[in-house]
């Protein structure tokens, strides 16, 4: 795909910019509590699962929805001009 600049001039900016940054940063973060989860569940220390297993769906669901979002935005919204 190659780098894509986002074309979105004005209010729309700052539209795209929170949900990509928010991304950015809980997709980060979203792997390792995913591992987590997954080893103490595995390990049936359910008790430690069940302070992380909480947070760990919908932080996911935000991950894939913003993900999407956001592709959207720069792919279809304000898709760049070829010629």
């Amino acid at each position: 795909m190659g780098h894509v600049v986002f074309e979105g001039q004005g209010w729309i900016r700052p539209v795209y910019f929170v949900p990509l940054t928010s991304h950015t940063i809980l997709a980060i973060v979203i792997v390792p509590l995913i591992l987590i989860t997954l080893r103490r569940g595995l390990a049936e220390r359910f008790d430690k699962h069940k302070v992380i297993a909480k947070w760990t769906p919908p932080l996911w669901f935000y991950v894939r929805v913003t993900g999407v979002i956001v592709y959207w935005m720069v792919y279809q919204l304000y898709a760049p001009i070829r010629a």
